[in-house]
């Protein structure tokens, strides 16, 4: 019987530790070379996994992003530049271009996300802002706009400059809303490209893409992987930041101060894994959905349509334990005129009677609202004989004037 327990109790630590070894697995955090890193769900925002996130690092041609971003913006594709300076007097990596060679920004971009081109980078500065430093403004002042308060750049490239630093989190946050354009995404997603000089069509350069996490053909292919940019530079080291999406989960990710460059596409792989294994986003409200509706009075009442996609992240099987509901600001819409599909009020959405967000609402149908004194509703609250009777005194009362005036000045 003794023989019997010790062999039952044996069993029983050994599928104890197997069990919390199986947990621990599941849970345990990546282990990768680069100093600084920053895993976030693309949709929320929500750090995922973070290594010293918010430290100030420098980020060499990841900085290309916002450079992007902002050329995005101000700028339409078929724009044509004047390059203003010889790529041989950039430093760093350039596609070739000359002083006067015209080209799109559209081929810019491409040299400029493809090839890491520093001078597409200064080009697309030139055309928009006259001058890198000023460019730089936009750039910081876009960087403030999207949360990142921790980084200053000095210039479009991300050539060394000690004020020129972010942190990862700051740079995930970039790429995060680049994923927004559709443009940056065919852009940042083209194999290879010829750019063709406009004013000399003798010209030509060739172009590849140097995000190897997209391309099939490379040892460092991942299928999940949409877009990315690395960068490198001696003070810097590696770089990397790039998205992937796994059953419309998207997850953004980031590496600073990097030493090695061939584990550098194997770690952004592991981080991007355990994001997918471990996270799960519940879509709470989709955009276009009736969400509530507000009483204007007993004979109308106004649908509530949400504005955008209300989603939120979750540990892997915690899907079903997330409710959710939206609560309406106190706002009077009684006397408001407005028309279908336009913003009329927040609400805020409390998960697990939390709060969580806030959004705005659209007017699921027009209201014309009409002052119970206008003319119209006069007229509707049969008033006619009123506006009748002070239409003929104040005709009797001009008449008498005129007469009176007349009688004065008649002989005259």
């Amino acid at each position: 019987m003794k023989r019997l327990l010790k062999i039952f109790n044996i069993l029983f630590l050994f599928l104890f530790s197997f069990t919390y070894t199986t947990v621990q697995a599941e849970t345990t955090q990546p282990q990768i070379n680069a100093e600084g890193c920053a895993l976030i769900d693309a949709s929320t925002g929500e750090v995922l996994f973070g290594k010293n996130e918010e430290k100030v690092l420098e980020p060499a041609s990841t900085t290309k992003v916002m450079t992007a971003i902002i050329a995005l913006e101000k700028c339409k594709l078929d724009d044509e530049v004047t390059v203003q300076e010889d790529f041989t007097k950039i430093d760093g990596t350039a596609i070739g271009l000359l002083k006067g060679d015209v080209v799109t920004v559209r081929e810019l971009l491409l040299g400029l996300i493809l090839e890491s081109g520093n001078d597409c980078a200064n080009a697309l500065a030139d055309h928009i802002s006259g001058n890198i430093s000023e460019f730089a403004k936009l750039m910081n002042a876009k960087a403030k706009e999207l949360g990142a308060l921790h980084t200053n750049f000095k210039n479009p490239s991300g050539l060394p400059d000690p004020e020129h630093t972010t942190t990862a989190h700051d740079l995930a946050l970039f790429l995060r809303e680049a994923l927004n354009n559709k443009d940056y995404m065919t852009i940042s997603n083209t194999p290879s490209y010829t750019i063709n000089i406009k004013n000399n069509p003798q010209k030509t350069i060739l172009i590849n893409n140097k995000n190897y996490m997209i391309n099939k053909n490379s040892k460092y292919y991942y299928p999940f992987a949409i877009c990315g940019k690395n960068g490198y530079t001696t003070k810097s080291n590696h770089t990397y930041v790039a998205a992937a999406e796994k059953d419309g989960h998207v997850l953004v990710a980031s590496f600073l101060n990097a030493l090695d460059k061939d584990k550098n596409f194997h770690d952004m792989q592991t981080v991007f894994n355990y994001g997918f294994d471990n996270y799960s986003l519940v879509h709470l409200y989709k955009e276009g959905d009736k969400v509530s509706e507000y009483k204007i009075n007993d004979d109308l009442t106004i649908p509530l349509i949400i504005s955008k996609n209300i989603d939120y992240i979750v540990p892997k099987g915690k899907e079903n334990s997330i409710s959710s509901e939206i609560e309406l600001e106190d706002k009077d819409l009684s006397k408001q005129s407005f028309d279908k599909d336009d913003n009329i009020i927040k609400g805020t959405v409390y998960v697990n009677n939390k709060e969580y967000i806030s959004v705005d609402l659209k007017a699921g149908t027009s209201r014309h609202y009409e002052s119970p004194i206008s003319i119209n509703s006069l007229s509707q609250n049969n008033n006619t004989p009123i506006l009748i009777g002070a239409s003929a005194t104040i005709l009797a009362g001009l008449f008498g004037l005129r007469k009176l005036i007349k009688a004065k000045y008649g002989k005259k």
